[in-house]
């Protein structure tokens, strides 16, 4: 995806969440690799902990959500964002200090490496297909964004 494309869907989706009064976001980053999606699980000792997810994170001050993306990658991941493919739509939820942020997914070309998790966030990492993914500790927001994304994006 042109960064001004991505530039001009980022624009319209701030503009909706702020019309709805949202105005923290977080990223998820969806990597496939032969078919497979990868998930990373949070330290048991972390908020939603021993539950997969997506890598990402929030959104930083003055950050846009394509160097947010490529950020949160690398930080959890130690992967590279060659680039971004498709942006998917959002969902929201409550953490422990804000009461609503909306979350959007990015699918992303990597460069070829390795996963290196970042040590104190997340401690094992899956590629999954749709038929593991019911046997994986997963919030149900998560699940269900999850579950749309190895349905709707197969063999990548």
């Amino acid at each position: 995806m042109r960064p001004e494309v991505l530039a001009g869907i980022e624009r319209e989706l701030r503009q909706q969440a702020d019309s709805e009064g949202i105005v923290h976001f977080v990223v998820g980053v969806a990597v496939f690799r032969g078919g497979k999606l990868l998930v990373v699980r949070r330290v048991a000792d972390d908020w939603h902990g021993g539950m997969y997810e997506l890598p990402g994170g929030g959104v930083e001050s003055g950050e846009s959500f394509a160097e947010c993306v490529e950020r949160e990658l690398y930080e959890e991941t130690g992967l590279r964002v060659r680039r971004i493919t498709d942006v998917l739509g959002g969902f929201d939820y409550a953490t422990r200090t804000k009461s609503r942020v909306r979350k959007y997914s990015f699918v992303v070309e990597t460069e070829p490496g390795e996963v290196s998790l970042a040590p104190g966030e997340h401690d094992q990492f899956q590629w999954i297909d749709a038929d593991s993914l019911d046997n994986l500790p997963m919030a149900e927001d998560m699940r269900a964004a999850v579950f749309a994304l190895v349905t709707t994006h197969p063999a990548r």
